[in-house]
């Protein structure tokens, strides 16, 4: 893992100590803050790759201090954590470009994984071959705080996911040429660590099995809203990949 700086927000001071030496074990730069106002007197003061929050704090609990963070320091990545239920405020913050929610406990390998991920600032790759429906998402994507780029076919798809900047794929399964259950094939053969999103308008169960069958492939069946998409970009983020 590439060292980043990491800001630990929880009031519970015994889990920021765990968090920070285990952060600091794998060669981290560890802040720490006890409150979500404390937590934004430090970045204003220093920057940071990544923030990982407690959601329910005192004072400005962590979906509150997403908000701020998204206003002034738009691309942050913001990993959010919690013991509770607490659904109705987890997706409002998924659906407004928090990276991901890790429910408490989490395993320690799981949560530097998923650190690494968003210190990266990786954006999501949006494949339709229908140029107009692609940028549509790309831009509603971006006006939720999600980084999104657009490709309209499977080899620019592909040569796009070498590059290593992209995290999720979100592709239409029927597509001329290469078709998107053909493509999945192709990105996991490429051993990158890459989320899958298959999406189609059409009624291809046999197509969606074949993808899903791929391994760790979210399906969604459009017509999909952008709030929906960046809930589902955020939890696809937010499960087990591959060494994390």
């Amino acid at each position: 893992m590439s060292a980043a700086s990491i800001l630990v927000v929880d009031d519970e001071e015994s889990l920021r100590i765990t968090l920070a030496a285990n952060l600091e074990l794998e060669g981290h730069q560890v802040l720490e803050a006890s409150s979500g106002e404390e937590a934004l007197r430090v970045v204003r003061e220093r920057p940071v790759d990544v923030v990982l929050t407690d959601i329910r704090m005192p004072g400005l609990h962590g979906v509150e201090l997403h908000r701020h963070l998204r206003r002034e320091h738009p691309g942050l990545p913001v990993v959010l954590m919690t013991a509770f239920a607490q659904e109705s405020l987890i997706n409002d913050a998924l659906a407004e470009g928090a990276f991901t929610v890790l429910p408490k406990p989490f395993d320690v390998e799981h949560l530097l994984g998923t650190l690494r991920r968003a210190a990266r600032a990786p954006g999501v790759l949006v494949v339709d071959d229908t140029q107009e429906v692609a940028e549509a998402t790309v831009e509603g994507l971006r006006l939720c705080g999600v980084s999104a780029h657009a490709v309209y076919d499977g080899d620019a798809a592909l040569e796009r996911v070498r590059s290593g900047r992209f995290d999720v794929c979100v592709v239409d399964l029927v597509m001329p040429g290469m078709t998107g259950a053909e493509m999945v094939e192709r990105v996991r053969g490429t051993g990158l660590e890459m989320g899958v999103i298959a999406v189609s308008g059409h009624d291809v169960p046999q197509m969606m099995r074949e993808v899903a069958a791929l391994g760790d492939v979210a399906c969604m069946r459009k017509p999909i809203s952008v709030r929906e998409l960046a809930q589902a970009i955020a939890r696809t983020r937010g499960r087990p990949w591959g060494g994390s």
